[in-house]
């Protein structure tokens, strides 16, 4: 017998160690856009889509429209309900297109307001999800149409997104985004402009459902071959498989906004176009269950599979020397995030870490522990104009110090303005400061008590780049919008919070 065995080992080619590895793993995020109220076939229609993925062990993200919860409510679906609760269920406004939509109520708005008006209007429909579909939490967010802000992800834990874990936003759009990729930005993780790895298949035409194989193959294929694997980011709404034209844009186009008893259901398609649509669409789903590596996530999924080692594991003295060589050393368009090894850091981050263990110095205490970062916001306004001072004396420096240490543990953000004495500076100039003297100790083992410490001077934040610039289309694209609509405010705004941008990186 053990002789045959041997005969039998040796007759069986041996696998290579390339044959022998698992297909770079694909992460798929498929979801929907729940939010008609106003055609009864479109509950129906999430029904069958909750169910047929169920059936073939596929969990979805159904971002769902608070007003869509309580129709379903009203009209008895608990059939519906009990079908979208077994997937991951997520917010998408209270009354989506209802005007004013998010972006139009804060168009002129500054931070800290925005995020006090994007919790009053949208909080009760998150606690009516919430409430309806029996779930604590909500997976995440995303805006209706175009009507992006960065004040809505700072709100999204007020109104009972994740509350007490990592929010998500979860969207498609061209505001902020980072190389195709998800991103950490205030405070939540994004997948969001995803670019080439957002894919979709047009359901109602026969011809597409080929090509649109082809192309989600391909972008698997990319991801293995480039990334070692990767995100898609696909979504739809269920309404496509009934409707003729989108419910909102027949009762709200360009600013119309009808009061509620004259508001009309959108004309319906036929039986068989539905039918027709939901076969394609199995047909694109089962394709992409067959492509090598490929798993199905959800936005509840999302802070598990891109964790922040900068709060996890945090900063050891050997990360914040060599933040601080990077901040004193900056790239031509000024400060950026960093990444080193699996740790991601804002430059939010870099301010944080560096004024924590600057002022642990400064108290005489020397961490014997990595630092973690807590994630703060942005600065809440647009930084003083330079006044260029002169270096500070060693007093004037620890004062600052002590005085940002207190601002961010208890504001949780970055100030807008560092005073010295009396004197507004901007916060990137005084982070120079921080930087400069943490690299002297951890070079000298000693402060600069007897040296001046200099400031740095009109100091960029790089990531700024990474907000789209104010353009016609931008918001008014959306057909919702009044036609040529803009909010370059909310942009503003925006490239404010462009402190806290960094890449979000992926688990294995």
């Amino acid at each position: 017998m053990a002789c045959l065995c041997a005969l039998f080992a040796a007759s069986v080619p041996s696998l290579s160690a390339a044959e022998a590895q698992p297909p770079p793993r694909i992460d798929v995020i498929l979801w929907f856009d729940t939010e008609d109220y106003l055609l009864p076939a479109d509950d129906d229609a999430a029904k069958r889509l909750a169910e047929m993925l169920t059936a073939r062990g596929i969990r979805a993200t159904f971002k769902v429209v608070g007003e869509k919860a309580r129709t379903l409510e009203r009209r008895g679906r608990n059939d519906v309900i009990s079908a979208l609760k077994k997937h991951s269920i997520g917010y998408h406004s209270d009354y989506h297109s209802v005007h004013p939509t998010p972006t139009e109520y804060l168009a002129e708005c500054g931070f800290l307001d925005g995020v006090a008006e994007f919790v009053r209007h949208e909080a009760r429909g998150a606690a009516d999800v919430r409430r309806i579909f029996g779930v604590p939490t909500l997976a995440c967010y995303g805006q209706p149409g175009s009507s992006w802000g960065s004040q809505t992800i700072a709100g999204l834990k007020p109104i009972g997104v994740a509350p007490s874990g990592v929010p998500c936003y979860v969207d498609e759009g061209s505001h902020v985004g980072l190389n195709e990729k998800p991103f950490w930005y205030v405070g939540a993780i994004n997948v969001y402009h995803m670019g080439g790895n957002y894919t979709r298949m047009e359901l109602h035409d026969p011809a597409a459902v080929e090509p649109a194989k082809k192309k989600v193959s391909a972008i698997a294929e990319r991801l293995a071959r480039e990334d070692g694997g990767g995100l898609i980011s696909i979504f739809y709404h269920p309404c496509e498989w009934v409707h003729v034209k989108f419910w909102d844009g027949v009762n709200f186009a360009h600013g119309a906004n009808p009061p509620r008893e004259d508001w009309k259901a959108p004309p319906q398609r036929p039986a068989e176009e539905t039918e027709a649509a939901f076969q394609r669409f199995g047909q694109y789903i089962d394709h992409i269950r067959s492509i090598p590596g490929v798993r199905w996530i959800t936005a509840s999924d999302l802070p598990a599979i891109y964790p922040d080692a900068a709060r996890v594991e945090g900063a050891t003295s050997s990360d914040l020397a060599e933040l601080a060589q990077g901040i004193l050393h900056p790239g031509p368009g000024g400060l950026d995030f960093r990444v080193i090894g699996r740790k991601a850091f804002s430059v939010a981050d870099q301010f944080e870490l560096l004024t924590l263990a600057v002022g642990q110095l400064i108290d005489g205490k020397t961490a014997n522990s990595a630092i973690a970062a807590t994630g703060l916001l942005g600065p809440d306004s647009l930084p003083p104009a330079n006044r260029d001072l002169p270096p500070l004396p060693w007093p004037a420096f620890r004062d600052a110090t002590r005085d940002v240490c207190d601002f961010i543990q208890t504001q949780q953000r970055i100030p807008a303005r560092v005073f010295i004495g009396p004197d507004p500076v901007p916060p990137a100039d005084f982070l120079i400061a921080l930087a400069t003297v943490f690299d002297y100790h951890h070079q000298h083992g000693k402060l600069l008590v007897d040296t001046n410490v200099s400031l740095g001077r009109d100091t960029q934040i790089a990531s700024a780049a990474h907000i789209a610039a104010d353009k016609p289309g931008l918001f008014g694209g959306w057909v919702i919008h009044r036609e040529g609509f803009r909010a370059p405010k909310v942009l503003e705004v925006a490239r404010l919070q462009a402190w806290t941008l960094k890449p979000a990186i992926r688990v294995e």
